[in-house]
This record gives structure tokens, sequence and C-alpha cells, in this order.
């Protein structure tokens, strides 16, 4: 079988230089499925580099007027020394992708002719044909510490499917607007399966908003160390598009691959009046304490954050930054996480 893969690979392999990025792109097909390579700047064979899977690989990159770029925000980040060089191995989806990604027995989604996911058979194309195969041609750390998958949507809901259920093959998963939802929020049922040390980046946007936030209780429920390892970000009028994912494609890499600490700058409180997706009239209603670091990481801190009611006769705070006004009278709040705090008022008027 390895000699087979070595012919797969060295017939359709290309290698490109891009004029707006410093780094390379092979193009492979394996098993049928493309899939694109990054190198970084430097490249070298006396060294061995961390490696980032990565589904939906057909956007990832290409000119920065028609497509998201990743090479170039890679080559900044390496450049400016905020992450270690790596590889980025893009996996193109096909006409099955919703089917390979979700990994859950959900009735709208097609299953094998055994009743299976399709799933399963994505992840067995991922770490027994892909990871061996590029472990093999290109200079990596070949173990879970050296290995993150990262996804979009569907994408992102099979990235963290991956790491839970393939501990030995990656040690972090990025979600960007994940999919949580499908067959009722199964994923909160992987928390348990949280390893410590493991690393974790999900994110919503308020303009396709998902209640996403009791995952990362359910995670530190589990040893997860919240703002450490896992992180997570809400996003004020963000929708579920590639342009909102670019916005903030590099935050996962800095955690994955950071080469600084995390110190935080600044910390910012948004009040947010989220209109239900599915429920018509129905409104979330939160304060979102998000903090930007140093290093350019931002994350919201949800359940790690503290609210000080200053005036309760007009309403309260949950603890996760749910609020509730119980009249006409603006609600007062003191914020605070470490030495950062940020006094708001909630205006009656905003649910009107």
């Amino acid at each position: 079988m390895k000699g087979k893969l070595v012919c797969i690979l060295v017939s359709v392999l290309l290698t490109i230089d891009l004029a707006y990025s410093q780094g390379k792109l092979d193009f492979l097909e394996i098993e049928g499925t493309a899939v694109d390579i990054y190198t970084p700047p430097n490249y070298s064979q006396d060294k061995n580099y961390p490696v980032v899977y990565f589904n939906d690989g057909q956007m990832l990159f290409g000119h920065p007027s028609i497509g998201m770029a990743l090479q170039v925000t890679l080559d900044s980040l390496i450049q400016n020394n905020l992450i270690q060089e790596l590889i980025v191995v893009g996996i193109a989806a096909d006409r099955m992708r919703t089917e390979k990604y979700v990994p859950y027995q959900d009735d709208s989604f097609k299953r094998m002719p055994d009743g299976g996911t399709y799933a399963a058979y994505y992840a067995d194309l991922i770490v027994n044909k892909i990871v061996p195969l590029i472990d093999e041609k290109y200079k990596t750390i070949q173990k879970s510490e050296g290995r993150a998958i990262f996804g979009f949507s569907f994408g992102g809901l099979n990235s963290l499917w991956m790491m839970f259920n393939y501990p030995d093959f990656f040690s972090m998963a990025a979600g960007f607007s994940a999919s949580f939802w499908v067959n009722d929020f199964e994923m909160f049922n992987e928390a348990p399966k949280y390893q410590m040390g493991q690393k974790i980046w999900f994110d919503i946007g308020t303009a396709e908003w998902n209640y996403y936030v009791p995952f990362q209780k359910l995670l530190k429920d589990n040893s997860a160390k919240v703002n450490e390892d896992v992180f997570y970000l809400e996003v004020p009028h963000a929708a579920h598009t590639s342009t909102d994912w670019q916005k903030r494609m590099a935050m996962p890499f800095l955690i994955f691959a950071g080469t600084k600490p995390h110190t935080i700058t600044k910390m910012e409180v948004e009040i947010e009046i989220i209109p239900s997706q599915s429920t018509p009239g129905k409104k979330f209603t939160r304060l979102n304490p998000v903090v930007t670091c140093k290093d350019g990481l931002k994350y919201s801190l949800a359940y790690e954050a503290k609210y000080e009611v200053i005036n309760p006769e007009a309403g309260r705070v949950y603890e996760e930054g749910r609020f509730e006004l119980y009249g006409s009278e603006n609600l007062e709040v003191l914020v605070t996480y470490k030495e950062f705090s940020k006094k708001v008022k909630i205006k009656a008027k905003l649910l009107n």
C-alpha cells in the first residue's frame, strides 16, 4: 500500500510559486480527492513542521481579489513572528460534502447503504491515506501534538468530531461557525471525550446566531482550561460567509502555533440583542465581553467574566452574560475579568 500511495503522489504533483505569496503550493490528488499543500517561506528539509489539515480546502488559497487567500494571512503571521512556520493541507470537498462532514445520524442527511454515515469513510481517508502520505512527502511533526484540523460550518463540525474521536492524530480543532446544531446539538455530547492539553477554537456570528455558549462550560466541566486551551468568540454582526470567516482566520493559528503569550491588552463589552433564526419575535439578549491580546488573538469571556448588577431592581444578568430587564428602567452592570473592568448601561428601549 505504501508503494501505491507514492505512485499516486508522483503522478499528480504540481508545485507553483505564487506572485502574491512567499510560500508555495503543491497540488495533489489522493484517492480521487483534491488536496492543496501550503509550505512556508524558507521551507527546509532540515526541520519538522506542524501541520494544519483544513476541510473545504477548495476555498482557502487563491488570489486575494477572488478568494480567502489564506497563504497571505499565513505569510504575514510567519513574517511577523506571531506563529511558527507550518504546513497547511487543504482537503477539497466534493458533491458529497455534507454527507462526508456530518458524523451524526441526522435524518436530514443521506446515509450509506449499511445505515452508517459517510463521515466514517471520510475520516478513514484522512487518517489512513492523506496523513500518512503528507508525513511521507513532507517534513512534518508525526504525532498528534504536531497536527490540527480546521473547518467551516459542517466542516467545522467535522473538525471537532475528528479531534475528539481521533486524539492520536489531532491535538487541536477549530470550527468557524461550526454546525453544532446538527441532530439537536449532539456535538455537545462529545465534551466528555476531551483530553487534557487538547486545544479548541469555536466561534459564531450574531447574524447567523445559534446558542453555542454552553459548550464552553461543558468543556470546562470536563477539565478543559478555558481561555488557555479552549477559546470561544462571539462575533457581532458576522454572518455565515467566507468574507466574515476570513476576517478571523488568524485566530486558531495563533492558538495552535503561536510564538508569543496571549497577553490581554483590553476588554470591550458588546450589548447584543440578537433575533432568533428560527422563532419569529424571539430575541437573545447578551452581554459579550471580548478581550484583545497583544498578539492579535480575540476571544469572548462568557462564563469566565463576572457580572455585577448595580441596580438589581431593574433586572439581572446570568452567569454566561445573558440578561433580562424587569421593566422600563435601564440596567447597569459592572463586568470584570482579572484586572479589567467595564461598566455598561443596558437601555430598556433597546428591547422595544
